[in-house]
């Protein structure tokens, strides 16, 4: 299969995983182009362990996870989303939203491998836990226990 034919097969995927992750559909285009141009660079690599998916939506969470270390040790914050809501909330509510969002994205960022890949593949990614446990050359029981045990991280370092 030629790239081409990748990018036209997988980009939409690609793209909705990159806007799950980012939240801002400018943003995810930039992030999705990174994704195809380092999967571009990197083709000689690929192994088939995993799905062509699964390849692009890792490479696509590494790009992000480097972008965000880049703009927390320059101060800027990382990109947010915001859900379309039929009334718009008050400053206040807006402001509750945002904090408790930004909470939940460092809960995930700190996450140690491999709760952090396990979880962002599979809540962001969309990926079933078997192609993920493939990936890393275990078994589905060992995604499905390091997926839960992510989320009870993520509660607890959101509640805290």
């Amino acid at each position: 299969m030629i790239f081409k034919e990748i990018y036209e097969e997988y980009s939409q995927s690609v793209y909705r995983f990159c806007l799950s992750l980012v939240g801002n559909p400018d943003e995810a285009e930039e992030l999705m182009q990174e994704t195809f141009y380092r999967a571009f660079l990197a083709a000689d690599r690929f192994e088939g362990r995993s799905t062509v998916y699964t390849w692009l939506c890792q490479i696509g969470k590494n790009a992000w996870l480097k972008e965000c270390r880049r703009r927390r040790r320059y101060g800027e914050l990382p990109a947010g989303g915001s859900a379309a809501v039929d009334t718009a909330p008050s400053p206040e509510e807006w402001s509750i939203v945002q904090d408790e969002y930004a909470r939940v994205r460092r809960a995930i960022f700190r996450l140690e491998e491999p709760y952090k890949d396990v979880f962002v593949l599979h809540m962001f990614g969309g990926l079933p836990l078997k192609e993920i446990a493939q990936a890393h050359g275990k078994s589905e029981s060992w995604a499905r226990v390091s997926y839960y045990r992510a989320k009870q991280k993520i509660i607890q370092e959101a509640k805290g």
